[in-house]
């Protein structure tokens, strides 16, 4: 939406003036955008900030908020006029009009582009390059997304820590190719971890074997308190149900099995490895709610 219309839509249901507002953003952790929007003859109250969300929303485009914006906040400035307010804050100075935002964010986002691999060799080739965590998660009936992880192993650990964080996840701001991020979660059948281990990796196996490079990577081990988990970068959707999931049944993974995604967008997304599987648990979905979950591969 152009700066003014936004701004006069907030000014009419809120009553708040941002039309003179400064802004700034950068990245922080994830490559999510914190952005500031400093108010003029702002309180620093709660409800200056929501407006301030709400304006970056209508300024920047609701996919990119959703899929780049990490924290938005309303700062109190000091109301313009016609002296130069003296300012010793160093940050405020440098902030830009807000009807820069829409530019400024996209030309970050942009530039952010400019460094990130298509699929970076050393994903495919260095075996070194494995980052480790270890997570104490809290006792469950189940879990939701990857909730039980105890240890994981991983060759982008940047992308790893925002998944487990729970932030805004797009997998546009890890790889530059298009690969979407998934993953195969499925329920352990052996009786104890040196077990869960080694089915672990008789099914890593099967699913390297069952798809090429350019199809999907492997980018991640996962071993929880009830399921264990593989990461994949998913450069060819059709892949997952044509060679990844046959290859799976064939290596006798258990019933209860789902390919799932990373991105926020398509959390609530899956496909079952067996047809007519029961399906997992969602986050942010309440079991039995039969509109949850599809079990079609995502284009």
């Amino acid at each position: 939406m152009a700066c003014a219309a936004a701004a006069a839509q907030i000014r009419t249901r809120s009553g708040l003036d941002l039309s003179k507002a400064r802004v700034r953003a950068g990245f922080a952790r994830g490559h999510l955008l914190d952005i500031v929007v400093y108010v003029p003859g702002g309180k620093g109250s709660a409800d200056e900030t929501e407006q301030a969300e709400e304006l970056v929303r209508l300024l920047v485009g609701e996919e990119s908020f959703e899929r780049w914006v990490g924290s938005v906040s309303g700062i109190p400035s000091a109301r313009g006029g016609p002296l130069t307010v003296i300012n010793s804050n160093a940050q405020e100075r440098a902030a830009l009009p807000i009807q820069t935002l829409f530019d400024t964010v996209h030309a970050a986002i942009a530039g952010l582009k400019l460094g990130l691999s298509p699929l970076a060799p050393s994903v495919r080739t260095d075996s070194d390059a494995w980052i480790a965590f270890e997570l104490d998660p809290e006792p469950a009936p189940d879990f939701a997304a990857q909730g039980d992880l105890v240890l994981c192993s991983t060759r982008l650990p940047e992308l790893k820590k925002s998944f487990l964080r729970g932030e805004p996840f797009f997998s546009g701001r890890f790889l530059n190719s298009g690969a979407l991020f998934a993953y195969l979660k499925f329920e352990f059948s052996g009786p104890n971890p040196q077990a869960w281990l080694a089915e672990r990796a008789r099914l890593e196996e099967a699913a390297v074997r069952a798809v090429e490079p350019e199809q999907a990577v492997l980018v991640g081990l996962g071993l929880g308190i009830r399921y264990g988990y593989l990461d994949f970068a998913v450069s060819d959707p059709d892949c997952v149900s044509e060679r990844l999931l046959p290859a799976l049944r064939a290596a006798n993974i258990t019933p209860r099995s789902w390919f799932l995604f990373c991105d926020s967008e398509l959390e609530r997304e899956f496909i079952a490895v067996h047809p007519n599987a029961s399906a997992p648990l969602l986050a942010g979905v309440v079991q039995g709610d039969s509109s949850a979950g599809r079990t079609n591969v995502v284009e």
